[in-house]
């Protein structure tokens, strides 16, 4: 076990100097979200611009090996009578499924939000989450063992109140499905005063599992509380649910956050790519069974 782990961190990060890292996630994150941004301007924010995004990643998924399925939903207004006036929301969540190496596995869910405020490329808010999920659920599908399947999804109207992962939520729940626990990224490619913290909303179960492997990696990282981002709508039904996020708390947040200056040439690539790592080695320590 250790010579595998030594190889798989060998392969991953390449020692630039005393207290730096870089993995081969900077490059390829940088490039997805540069295409994403491209294929998506302005927004992600209109129907019609949400449209194109989820086709988007339906082919992107594609690309990296993964069946991607685009999953409509009709979700009620905040209360019954705005139906009368307006209509229901209607969305499209992009969905993909690794399933486990056994028999009768629980289900870990992945995701991150995709649509954007309006007039936003959210490069950060969300296409830095899009990037993480993406890639860390490519590497959970090379892994010749997985004790769980994984079901990554990329939600639609985060942005309009956590629309999309609560319409999921009900899906996966009224179809009986066995949710082990949901692990989400919301805003992690901004690091303006270099010291690499990120903040964590883990319950108890799951914090000191995150907290030990930042620590290994070197990572600061801060236990918050978030009721604004999608892991909430499983946190609701009682579900695990873990999101990581940029340093808010430490007042260092991207304060292009809804603007057009959300653009992935304002990210730190290098710090985006830790995150990533962070919550992939969580995870691949949980499927490959290393994980009490």
């Amino acid at each position: 076990m250790f010579l595998r782990v030594a190889i798989w961190v060998g392969a991953l990060v390449l020692v630039t100097g005393a207290g730096q890292a870089q993995t081969p996630f900077s490059q390829t994150q940088r490039d997805f979200l540069t295409r994403l941004q491209n294929a998506t301007a302005p927004a992600r924010s209109s129907a019609s611009e949400r449209d194109i995004a989820a086709d988007f990643l339906v082919a992107e998924l594609e690309r990296r090996g993964l069946a991607g399925e685009r999953r409509t939903y009709h979700a009620p207004n905040v209360h019954p009578l705005l139906d009368l006036i307006m209509p229901p929301f209607t969305g499209v969540n992009v969905t993909a499924t690794i399933p486990a190496t056994r028999a009768s596995a629980p289900v870990i869910v992945l995701g991150a939000h995709y649509d954007s405020e309006a007039g936003s490329p959210g490069a950060d808010d969300n296409g830095s989450g899009v990037a993480a999920v993406l890639t860390i659920a490519e590497n959970l599908a090379a892994e010749p063992r997985r004790d769980f399947a994984v079901i990554l999804v990329l939600f639609d109207q985060e942005e309009e109140g956590k629309v999309g992962s609560a319409a999921y939520a009900r899906q996966l729940l009224n179809a009986g499905v066995d949710i082990h626990s949901m692990h989400s990224i919301d805003m992690a490619g901004w690091d303006s005063d270099g010291d690499g913290a990120i903040e964590i909303d883990a319950p108890d179960t799951w914090y000191p599992r995150y907290d030990r492997a930042a620590r290994s990696m070197g990572i600061p990282i801060v236990r918050v509380t978030y009721d604004s981002s999608d892991h909430v709508s499983f946190r609701n039904h009682g579900i695990d649910a873990i999101c990581l996020g940029e340093a808010f708390r430490l007042r260092d947040a991207s304060p292009h956050r809804h603007r057009p200056t959300d653009t992935a040439d304002t990210l730190n690539h290098d710090y985006l790519a830790r995150n990533t790592r962070l919550m992939l080695t969580v995870l691949l320590d949980l499927i490959r069974g290393d994980t009490p």
